[in-house]
């Protein structure tokens, strides 16, 4: 559990993850995380800041369209999307958050980067040390 998952996000999806009617995070690759392991969540521009944390609960891989079948519900995107998004697509990935616990201040990219001065956010996710951050995210 010394892992952390930072991984970008979209506003608006940011927002439905944290008002609790997202709580399966989509992705096309996947990630080495374990149930437990902590999610650092992105917001992508224009807001550009680190909102909040989850925790994984288990990922899930399944063709697309059984994976919108299953979860549509927690998935918070429409079908056309959700499709779109997977185009050509033979597995689906979907993380699981519990947990998820909103910042009363979002930390900003440039607030950030002053103790990690050439962190660049993932275009989908990257793997940090969570004992970096254990006191600014717990």
């Amino acid at each position: 559990m010394n892992k952390a998952l930072f991984i970008s996000v979209k506003p608006e999806f940011v927002a439905k993850i944290f008002d609790g009617s997202k709580t399966i995070e989509l992705r096309k690759s996947i990630p080495k995380v374990n149930k437990g392991d902590l999610v650092i969540i992105y917001s992508t521009s224009p807001v550009m800041s680190i909102i909040g944390t989850c925790e994984v609960k288990e990922v899930i891989v399944m063709e697309p369209e059984r994976l919108w079948l299953k979860f549509q519900s927690k998935l918070g995107i429409d079908k056309f999307r959700y499709f779109n998004y997977f185009e050509g697509k033979s597995i689906s990935v979907g993380i699981v958050l519990i947990n998820c616990k909103r910042f009363n201040q979002p930390i900003t990219l440039s607030n950030f980067r002053r103790s990690f001065v050439k962190f660049q956010p993932p275009q989908t996710y990257k793997y940090l040390d969570k004992r970096h951050f254990e006191g600014a995210f717990m």
